[in-house]
């Protein structure tokens, strides 16, 4: 299988991404990330040498992006852990908390349904 973990190198994206490839290691995994504020490279330093993962930096709300990942990669479903959560930027400056987590899941949603790709929203 071929699955599409978006924030994989945030804290819970990147635990997911382990859990995934050393319990189905058959797996194909692409880490789609932003690498803002809550993602970070040495999250996921370990598995850089695994074959079956790789990593692309890129935002959810780029459907160009996205769907050029859906149909290169040949994703069979996607696990969306990108999502501004901490709650005191959010009171700072919502903007960015609108974007990704409305409009990059929008973008997400219509690229799946495009595919015909499976989504889970976490």
């Amino acid at each position: 299988m071929n699955i599409l973990v978006t924030g994989g190198a945030g804290f819970i994206g990147s635990h997911f991404l382990r859990y995934q490839l050393s319990h189905y290691p058959t797996d194909r995994v692409v880490n789609l990330d932003c690498l803002t504020y809550a993602g970070n490279l040495a999250n996921v330093a370990d598995l850089a040498s695994n074959p079956h993962d790789h990593f692309i930096q890129g935002d959810i709300r780029d459907a160009a992006t996205v769907s050029e990942v859906l149909a290169t990669h040949q994703i069979d479903v996607v696990v969306n852990f990108a999502a501004e959560s901490h709650v005191d930027r959010s009171i700072e400056d919502p903007a960015p908390f609108v974007s990704t987590n409305v409009v990059g899941v929008q973008v997400l949603l219509d690229a799946c349904r495009r595919a015909r790709v499976r989504l889970v929203q976490v």
